[in-house]
């Protein structure tokens, strides 16, 4: 953990939170995936309102650099929505909520922990590093409900699972 990473603090994301949310998420995804999806967004205030109650927030000097959503009622448990403040990218920020969701995930009896990946954002490694391994891989186009979310080209979303015991 970087030096960034241990002044944070933590503490579940309230309804009061979606309007700073929407817009760190959104830039943080679209930092790692404009390439792929240029002009859309990841994200939508109603979106995060529907989910708000599972997303942890890590908060910097007061104001929030950093979020997950975690969903530990489940086996594997899963956590996604990983977005850091772009002013903030490796900083250990999010590898310290990484860890965070993992340790909720282990505390809560789960085996293992699951994630998606868009596969060409290039952060396949970034989580195999991690302990992550790729289980299932589907068109984004099928995996999205047919969606068009206006991508570039086709694209795919990479299910990835790391054994907890």
């Amino acid at each position: 953990m970087t030096d960034a990473a241990t002044n944070v603090r933590l503490r579940p994301a309230t309804p009061d939170d979606v309007d700073s949310l929407v817009p760190m998420i959104n830039a943080a995804y679209h930092s790692t995936e404009r390439h792929i999806f240029p002009g859309s967004r990841r994200t939508e205030r109603h979106d995060i309102s529907q989910i708000v109650g599972g997303i942890v927030i890590a908060e910097q000097e007061e104001r929030i650099a950093a979020c997950i959503h975690i969903d530990v009622s489940r086996d594997p448990a899963h956590y996604g929505l990983l977005a850091v403040d772009v002013s903030l990218h490796r900083s250990g920020i999010g590898s310290f909520l990484v860890e965070h969701a993992e340790t909720l995930a282990r505390d809560a009896g789960a085996t293992a922990v699951r994630i998606e990946t868009v596969k060409q954002a290039g952060l396949i490694p970034f989580d195999e590093q991690r302990g992550y391994r790729v289980v299932h891989e589907t068109d984004g186009q099928v995996w999205n409900g047919g969606a068009d979310w206006g991508a570039a080209g086709p694209w795919h979303v990479v299910d990835m699972e790391k054994m907890l015991r």
